[in-house]
């Protein structure tokens, strides 16, 4: 027994030196675009198997493939968009989204490049170029070789900037996922209303909660219910929960990381120089989401009077209309200010879009295709770290980049004409639901990685076909299409995630 536990002791060390080695040889010599790629489809074909093997809740129902490929990448993609009816998944299907999302999201990709960058530092130390170099200098250099100190000092407190961010930003993701799920669950176990909705749904409600906070969080947007976040339109406590997790994993996640620094800072529970060092020289670290002191205001200044601009003209819209019926004025600014924030990034949606007007939805087109103000800082500073003649060196003989810098509009453009094509049959049969707007609509929600849709419903049917009734099917637009038409939302799904730089997480010095 202990020759086989030995063996077996043996066997595994060599398993895991040998991934770590192919881990960092994959990490230290392939682009980053290429990392990220394989990362999401090696990430997308097990979620898309596993979802396959596992059994729905609803035994009647036997889902497609492409239904499964589709889901699959919405989670790995963090968009959000069903083709499927999301209670007819079982536990299991809904708890291996759950985890898709959290491993294919930009914080948790942030945290993975910290790491990445942490072990690239340790691995140049410059401590023994250091030792060699004062080995061999004379006694009279001595006092010119003082001076250097503090440059080498300065990328020694890098390094352990790096080492300290990574612990932060560990701590900061469990904090959240783990609070999160616990206020969700209390405030379901405690407001009959919601309550009353899970148990009517036969949906776990610890399940419930951890799933939604990592949908939060994650901005992934897939949710175990079939209308999202509309059934508890009324709950305004749940629905400012969730905005609150929305916004600490995406837009303000930067101002929140500032403030944690900021926290620590004063309550010396770790040394004064790392946290002093970050806060005066947050360029210098290379991680994107810390910003400077001036950035970091203004990125919230904007995000606020953008959220609160468009909540008044949401409310100032569809006041009266059918979007917000049954529900008390504060319910109505509570859901304005719910749909305003994930317009711009998780995609849940506590009302029906279909009924927003029109002028609202065009504002929420723009806002999803619109990039993030981290996003735009992380490029301003990437080219004026490299320069232009660097840019045209590293761009000479890699076409596979070249064509993956495709133009956005071109992209966008060529996705709808092809979808055009593909379901042209239900633009002249059906023309209310499926008119070009809606699939405009849809594809920027795919690539914008944001998940809202308008949704499709029998009664805007204008002509019935002969023996096939129409149901009512609470999943999105895009679950209506062909399977062609499904496939090339995939891609702009993928194009969309890669196509996002909030996915990197820490710049290569």
């Amino acid at each position: 027994m202990p020759i086989r536990l030995h063996i077996f002791v043996n066997s595994a060390r060599h398993a895991i030196n040998s991934s770590a080695f192919i881990c960092r040889f994959i990490a230290y010599h392939l682009s980053p675009l290429l990392i990220h790629l394989s990362y999401f489809l090696i990430i997308d074909i097990l979620g898309f198997v596993s979802l396959v093997v596992l059994r729905p809740s609803n035994h009647k129902y036997n889902p497609r493939y492409v239904d499964m490929f589709f889901l699959s990448t919405s989670a790995v993609t963090v968009i959000g968009l069903a083709t499927i009816q999301m209670e007819d998944l079982s536990s299991s299907q809904i708890a291996i989204l759950t985890l898709l999302m959290f491993l294919d999201s930009k914080m948790f990709l942030s945290f993975l490049g910290l790491v990445l960058e942490s072990s690239k530092q340790n691995k140049h130390d410059p401590e023994n170029r250091r030792v060699s170099s004062v080995t061999v200098c004379k006694q009279s250099q001595l006092e010119e070789a003082t001076p250097q100190t503090p440059s080498m000092n300065s990328i020694d407190i890098k390094k352990r900037c790096l080492k300290y961010l990574v612990f932060v930003v560990l701590a900061y993701m469990i904090i959240i996922l783990v609070t999160g799920s616990l206020l969700v669950f209390m405030y379901i176990a405690h407001v009959s209303s919601a309550r009353d909705v899970l148990t009517r749904k036969s949906i776990n409600k610890a399940l419930f909660s951890i799933s939604v906070t990592v949908s939060s969080f994650t901005n992934g947007g897939l949710l175990p219910t079939n209308e999202s976040m509309a059934v508890f339109s009324s709950n305004n406590g749940l629905l400012l929960l969730l905005i609150g997790q929305i916004l600490a994993g995406s837009t303000l996640f930067p101002v929140f990381l500032r403030l944690v620094i900021w926290a620590l800072r004063g309550l010396r529970l770790a040394k004064a120089e790392e946290p002093d060092f970050m806060m005066n020289n947050s360029s210098s670290v290379g991680f994107s989401h810390l910003l400077p002191n001036l950035q970091t205001i203004f990125l919230a200044a904007v995000e606020v009077a953008f959220v609160a601009m468009t909540v008044i003209l949401f409310c100032c819209l569809n006041w009266d209309s059918a979007v917000f019926a049954g529900l008390t004025s504060l319910q109505k600014i509570t859901n304005a200010l719910f749909m305003a924030v994930n317009a711009r990034q998780a995609g849940e949606n506590s009302i029906d879009c279909s009924l927003v007007a029109p002028v609202a939805l065009v504002l929420f087109m723009v806002m999803m295709y619109t990039p993030s103000l981290t996003k735009l800082f992380s490029a301003c500073q990437d080219h004026k770290r490299i320069g232009p003649e660097s840019d045209d060196r590293t761009s000479k003989g890699k076409p596979f980049l070249k064509m993956m810098a495709f133009s956005p509009l071109g992209f966008n453009t060529t996705v709808i004409m092809l979808v055009c094509i593909t379901e042209r049959r239900s633009l002249s049969t059906d023309p209310l639901n499926f008119s070009t707007f809606n699939i405009i609509f849809e594809v920027i929600s795919a690539y914008g990685n944001i998940g809202l849709s308008t949704g499709y419903s029998c009664s805007r049917q204008l002509q019935h076909q002969e023996g096939i009734a129409c149901h009512e099917k609470a999943y999105n637009f895009s679950g209506w299409w062909s399977e062609p038409g499904k496939l090339i939302l995939v891609l702009a799904m993928l194009y969309g995630r890669l196509n996002s730089k909030d996915s990197t997480s820490a710049r290569t010095r």
